[in-house]
């Protein structure tokens, strides 16, 4: 949950101009029509970096004809279910200037943000104030003083908690007060007490994250007065709560816990001037009015630029940059951040250390990308470089209020300058204004790389950043079997009601026959109660206390410590310790272990946490040739599969590095991705190829967007893609090497040779486009293009005289690459004449300036220019897996586990990958779903005519519910890819079940270019839809809201930041972990939740029913026949250690035994542990042994009377309880230990510690005066050998039915479960024999990358003089779900 204060801020929530501005974030969307277009323009900022290096770089708008096209991008993305950027927002842009002479009327216009800075135009004075957040972000559920109402009314959600309070409040009335009326209170206190301490130390280390993050310091522009806010006030409710908080925070690092509570004040105290010092020591080299360098070919001119900062000559001022707290940021403020820092709030980029206004950021944190994405201040603002300078612009901001699209902004700076132009008109002025968009934005969440400092004007805070609003509400998720508890309790509710009913009616009818009353031992009736209706209804009252443990209250406290045992263990777990991060499996909520054993679909994020998002260069094709030797995940996995080793081919592929470092004069071999002797031979022979790889590898090193960092040993490469980052380096390491990009100069070191190239235009890649175009100028002053892209666009644009062979040839190895998981491009050039290129440059600069369309426009001027090309050849690119991703897969897969990665990558990438960890594989019918879908009804039709052609099916609501019954693996031949613009209108759509319907039929599902909101949709439609239990997995920000939306969510702590792990379920440090969480941890506590749950309620129905047959016999007068303490101790010392035990240890197999057979986690899946028939078998088990214990002492005392040796007789209650307390309690604890699926040393000393605990305590109270008519029972009846017999009677006639229902299923009918462990206990005594005649004592467990695992449906034993077949009746793989409780 966010946290926020409200600030009051003097300006309007209206617009100027009368534009019409979204009002708010939950606005619908627009048309699906109206996002057909594939938007998600991941190399825009690099496009914006060419226009401002031919001098049209950030012309403030005055009409179209003069627009910037740096700063209003009208740009949509896909997989952006927010609402788009307003085309009205954007045509302010066309405004033309505005002459202000006095007093302006504003017309009517819809609200939307507006931030001014030093001061308030006088027209907008009395508009309407806005309120806005501050930056203080809060995850938790709970504050100091909110806690103690909040937390109970959490706990009050539970049915049995709200039951026994009833009770409680119902036995403080005079008439059903018992004789200890306080120790009712005690179990529901501890239970609330218990729950309570374990939800506030959960919530106290989320408040630890939450303060580290608030009390960051970041730079923020004081002495000067942000006109936005007004000073805050803080009432006296606002000072108590900070009160409380702060003191609760003292007297926690008082009681030794400072280690947990990180220190939040400044490392280094700073002063005004040590500020001031800084400040200069980062801008010393800087003027304060530089322009932007001028590169490039361009004719634009500068004569209509402006700037914020007035032209007067600047006075002196007080204002300064110094450290605050980052909660301390409001809406106006200017804040200055440095390299690596964090970004502390949304920020508009005023300027930058770059003389060209660009700046780097890292967005891992957002989009889970580690590429740097290039960022551009405004050209207005270019000036405000110095404290002076920003504390004397003057401006405002119209802006879109907050939503959470992270790719999309629309918003305006306009200011007044004096209009020169007008000689009439004395004292006008003129609003000029400059649109920006995101690629002037620094969100919340990235990190500044690559610049040594920006200055910002914090547009959002706190609750209304990006990060935040994609982050959603922290929430409190409940098992599936709590969740269905409280319906199990129900139905315990309604027998309890039942019992209670026909006891008051048959009290009626007693009390009507003797037409008396008798005395209630605990219950004390006054003399209006005398009327027999009265009786009855006092009665039920009664027998609704007498008979509350049939409703166990102490079954929830009993689960919150057996899954807290079990969140330990898997805490524990060495096998789950990632040694690189020092990170172990982190459970952050210990109360759904359970549900980790009920997955039925995973969805994962890729970057971060498929792959390593690591990219090589491994091979290559060029004129037809190839080069590299290569062995990646994919390959390994055909060789698996296939049976061969894998040991020669890695044997080779070192050889021939062996050599290759032998050969190479340049680059460093030794660190290269790339292996190949034979491309190093060639470069340094005379021959015509080798001509080809120097003009390749050449290309290769010129045509992306890196950007250059350091020289010498420490240069660094920085690029918004991986993969050219990947190219760059494979070409360094092979000779060619990228010394600089500064000022668009490339210099190329090619083979020890300096080489220049001047850059004059990027085109940059779209998803559209599926290409990047880079044109330059070489030291000859001859001009070519460069372009790299997807084959099947590359190949379509080359030039007639292409050689046929070479096109196939280089398709063919391009088709190979991609079969062996690679990452291909092509490479092609053009050489282009100087009148070509400046006649193209027109038309190019015509499209960046127009403000509709402007993607289509610049696509298609593209096209002029990107055609007749010349074929190179192509590149193969690695994305490296994370170590174990393809066998875990494998794994889940044969668990039953469907696995669909939502990634916002694009398609080709994410189709890549999806062969690489054999989530795709070669021959398969991949459907696709891609942005050529224009309408809805378009979609319709495809997903139609695909499951009627493809699978049979109508796509009817009756085939949804059947296939929702139906947990089969889905068929291994299909899989969907789904773009993001169009899964957008799938989710909004009626006809999203059928989407379901056609991905529950495929083996993979692959959505791409998704927001980070729309995987916590998808998440949610196949939780709702088809009732399963879902996982999410994620590394990054972006992956927080699917993360919450699922029922577990696991997050991975790595090289994405924390914001995944902060707000996850269970951390972990990669993923191939999650097959242990899962088929060995999830599988273990779902069993042993289900078992101890059943084992509770009966439990508690044998006591109760015992206490039911005794009120037959006793005219329903509410008495007990145990002893008071016997019911007060029944749940707390005597039946509840065994079953705790069951839950924390009990295991049918081991964790090795768990992964080689991960068949057995199906029963999860299908609900078998757990379900209604579950239930009903306990609940006759107690039923029956109740009848047996109650029946057997009955009959004797019946039969006879008894008498001790010293002569006194055993008849009293207090005499006949103990003869049927006793063999209740040994029934009671035997069960559970015959019920248990291993018998071990605990277990067994478990059940023997109950049974020596009940007599200790009934030996001990009976002596004591205090027991009143027990007092020496223990005496009396211990000595006589009637009732030694009875015990011995009771416990074989109650326990004889289960146990020959036990041998009888293991013999006759055996589970799955049984037969293996039959099998592992026979292979388990051949292996003591085997080590007891060889040497070798060890054998070591079998690796996740076991290529032949067992089929458990088709067990055969060797050396067994029996078989055991395996009726398919009772096999977990029966794909009908049992009707569970709910």
């Amino acid at each position: 949950m966010t946290d926020f204060k409200g600030n009051s801020f003097n300006h309007s929530s209206h617009s100027l101009l009368g534009q019409d501005f979204p009002v708010s974030a939950s606005q619908p969307n627009l048309s699906s029509s109206q996002s057909t277009f594939d938007p998600y323009l991941e190399k825009s900022e690099n496009f914006e970096a060419s226009i401002r290096s031919s001098h049209d770089s950030a012309i403030p708008v005055e009409d179209e004809s003069t627009i910037s096209v740096s700063h209003l991008s009208n740009r949509k993305r896909s997989g952006s279910t927010d609402r788009p950027p307003d085309p009205e927002l954007a045509s302010c842009a066309n405004t033309k200037e505005i002459s202000i002479s006095g007093q302006a009327t504003l017309p009517d216009e819809t609200p939307s943000r507006r931030i001014y800075v030093n001061h308030i135009p006088d027209e907008h004075a009395n508009l309407p104030k806005q309120t806005f957040p501050s930056n203080k972000i809060r995850t938790t559920m709970y504050t100091p003083l909110n806690f103690v109402p909040k937390n109970l009314y959490n706990q009050f959600k539970n049915v049995a908690n709200v039951f026994f309070l009833f009770l409680i409040l119902l036995q403080c009335i005079p008439t059903f007060a018992a004789r200890h009326p306080a120790l009712p209170f005690i179990p529901l206190s501890i239970i609330l007490l218990s729950t309570a301490i374990k939800d506030g130390f959960e919530d106290y280390r989320r408040s630890i994250l939450d303060n580290k993050f608030n009390h960051t310091i970041t730079f923020k522009l004081t002495g000067w007065k942000n006109v936005n806010s007004s000073m805050e006030h803080v009432g006296p409710w606002r000072r108590f709560k900070k009160f409380v908080s702060h003191t609760l925070h003292h007297n926690i690092k008082s009681f030794g816990n400072a280690s947990q509570c990180p220190s939040y004040a400044p490392s280094i105290f700073y002063s005004r001037r040590n500020s001031r010092d800084s400040y200069s020591s980062n801008f010393s080299l800087m003027t304060a009015r530089e322009g932007i360098e001028v590169l490039g070919m361009g004719n634009a001119s500068h004569s209509q630029n402006f700037s914020v900062v007035p032209k007067e000559p600047l006075q002196s001022s007080d204002a300064h940059f110094e450290p605050v707290y980052r909660k301390k940021i409001q809406v106006g403020d200017i804040v200055r951040v440095r390299a690596n820092e964090a970004i502390p709030a949304d920020l508009l980029i005023l300027s930058t250390e770059n003389k060209e206004g660009v700046c780097y950021v890292e967005t891992k944190n957002l989009d889970g990308e580690t590429n740097l994405k290039d960022k551009y201040s405004l050209y207005s603002t270019k000036e405000c470089r110095s404290e002076l300078e920003c504390s004397s612009a003057s401006f405002w901001i119209q802006s879109e209020e907050p939503h959470s699209d992270l790719y999309n902004l629309v918003g305006v700076l306009k200011t007044k300058v004096s209009d020169n132009s007008n000689q009439n008109t004395e004292g006008t002025s003129a609003i000029k204004q400059e649109p920006f968009n995101m690629s002037n934005i620094a969100l919340c969440g990235c990190t500044l790389r690559n610049s040594k400092w920006i200055i910002g004007l914090a547009l959002y805070t706190g609750s209304e950043t990006r990060i935040q609003m994609n982050r959603g509400v922290t929430p409190s998720k409940r098992s599936r079997i709590t969740r269905e508890l409280n319906w199990t309790i129900a139905l315990n509710f309604l027998l309890l009601f039942l019992m209670c009913i026909i006891s008051g009616i048959l009290r009626m009818v007693y009390s009507a026959r003797q037409n008396s009353a008798k005395v209630y031992e605990f219950y004390e009736l006054s003399r209006a109660t005398a009327s027999v209706p009265v009786q009855g209804i006092v009665s039920i009252f009664t027998c609704l206390i007498l008979f509350q443990n049939l409703v166990p209250i102490s079954l929830y406290i009993t689960i919150d410590i057996v899954r807290t045992m079990q969140s330990f263990f898997i805490h524990s777990d060495i096998e789950m310790y990632d040694e690189n991060l020092d990170y172990p499996c982190s459970p952050k909520s210990w109360n759904i272990s359970d549900d980790l054993g009920q997955i039925e679909y995973v969805f994962s994020d890729k970057t971060g946490t498929l792959t390593q998002n690591v990219m090589n260069f491994r091979r290559t094709t060029i004129n037809g040739e190839v080069y590299g030797e290569a062995y990646t995940d994919a390959t390994r996995g055909f060789d698996k599969a296939a049976g061969r080793a894998d040991s020669k081919r890695l044997h080779q592929i070192e050889e021939d590095r062996n050599e290759m470092i032998k050969l190479s004069k340049y680059g460093n071999p030794k660190t290269s991705s790339f292996v190949s002797s034979a491309l190093v031979k060639e470069l340094q022979s005379p021959t015509e190829q080798s001509e080809y790889c120097k003009k390749f590898l050449t290309v290769l090193s010129l045509c992306h967007s890196v950007v250059t960092d350091g020289n010498g040993e420490s240069l660094v490469y920085n690029s918004q893609s991986p993969d050219e980052e990947a190219l760059v380096k494979g070409a360094c390491n092979l000779g060619f090497v990228l010394k600089s990009t500064k000022n668009k100069r490339y210099i190329v070191e090619v083979l020890g040779k300096r080489n220049r190239f001047q850059v004059l235009d990027i085109i940059p890649f779209t998803s559209a486009r599926k290409r990047m175009s880079i044109i330059i100028r070489d030291r000859n002053n001859e001009i070519y293009l460069y372009c790299k892209g997807a084959d099947s666009v590359i190949l379509n644009k080359l030039a007639e005289n292409n050689s046929s062979e070479l096109i196939e040839k280089t398709t063919q190895d391009l088709s190979l690459f991609a079969a062996e998981g690679f990452r291909t491009l092509c490479i092609a050039e053009r050489k282009l004449e100087k009148n070509e290129y400046l006649e193209w440059k027109v038309k190019f600069n015509e499209a960046n300036s127009a403000l509709h369309n402007r993607n289509e426009k610049i696509d298609q001027v593209s096209n002029l220019i990107e055609r007749d090309l010349s074929l190179l050849g192509g590149t193969a690119i690695e994305d490296k897996l994370q170590e174990g991703v393809p066998e875990t897969i494998d794994l889940l897969s044969k668990a039953g586990i469907k696995l669909w990665v939502l990634t916002g990558d694009k398609v080709e990438t994410a189709t890549n990958i999806g062969y690489s960890c054999n989530l795709l594989e070669s021959g398969m019918s991949i459907i696709r779903i891609d942005s050529t879908f224009s309408e809805p009804e378009e979609i319709k039709d495809f997903i139609q005519k695909n499951l009627s052609t493809e699978f049979g099916l109508e796509g009817s609501e009756e085939e949804f519910k059947t296939l929702m019954q139906n947990h089969d693996p889905p068929s291994t031949h299909y899989a969907v890819v789904i773009d993001g613009s169009v899964l957008s209108m799938v989710l909004e759509s009626e006809f999203a079940y059928l989407f379901v319907m056609l991905c529950k039929n495929c083996r993979t599902v692959l959505c791409c270019r998704v927001s980070p909101s729309q995987k916590a949709a998808v998440v949610s439609l196949v939780k709702r839809s088809l009732d399963v239990t879902t996982l999410a997995i994620g590394d990054g920000a972006n992956d927080v809201s699917m993360i919450q939306q699922a029922d577990i969510g696991v997050g991975i702590a790595g090289l994405e930041g924390q914001a995944a792990a902060m707000s996850s379920d269970y951390a972990v440090g990669q993923f191939r972990f999650l097959s242990r969480l899962l088929l060995i941890h999830g599988r273990w506590n779902y069993k042993r939740t289900s078992q101890m749950i059943s084992n509770f309620f009966y439990k508690n129905v044998i006591w109760t029913f015992t206490l039911f047959w005794y009120q037959l016999f006793n005219e329903f007068d509410g008495n007990y026949i145990f002893d008071y303490t016997y019911v007060m101790l029944f749940n707390l010392l005597f039946t509840s250690f065994p079953v705790i035990v069951s839950g924390c240890f009990d295991k049918d197999v081991d964790a090795e035994a768990s992964l080689k057979y991960p068949h057995l986690y199906k029963s999860g899946i299908l609900r078998q542990e757990w379900n209604k028939r579950r239930f009903w078998l306990s609940v006759l088990d107690g039923v029956y042994q109740s009848m047996v214990c109650f029946g057997v002492a009955l009959f004797v005392f019946y039969a006879g009377r008894f008498v001790s040796p010293t002569g006194h007789q055993t008849e009293s209650i207090e005499d006949i309880g103990l003869f049927i307390s006793s063999p209740v309690i040994f029934v009671i604890n035997t069960f559970i230990l015959i019920n248990q699926e291993s018998l071990d040393l605990i277990s067994v000393g478990t059940w023997l510690f109950s049974l020596i605990i009940f007599w200790f305590w009934t030996g001990v109270y009976s002596e004591c005066l205090g027991s009143n008519a027990f007092h020496k029972s223990t005496f009396r009846v211990g000595k006589t050998f009637t009732f030694w017999v009875v015990n011995l009677l009771t416990i074989v006639v109650s326990l004889f039915p289960r146990l020959s229902t036990i041998l009888a299923q293991k013999l006759f009918y055996p589970r799955e479960i049984d037969l293996l462990k039959v099998k592992l206990k026979r292979e388990e005594s051949l292996q003591t024999e085997d080590q007891a005649s060889t040497v070798e004592n060890s054998t070591a467990p079998p690796s996740l990358a076991s290529s032949v695992r067992d089929d458990p449906s088709n067990l055969s034993y060797e050396r067994s003089r029996f078989s055991l077949s395996l009726p398919s009746s009772h096999s977990v793989a029966s794909t009908k779900r049992p009707q569970t409780v709910a």
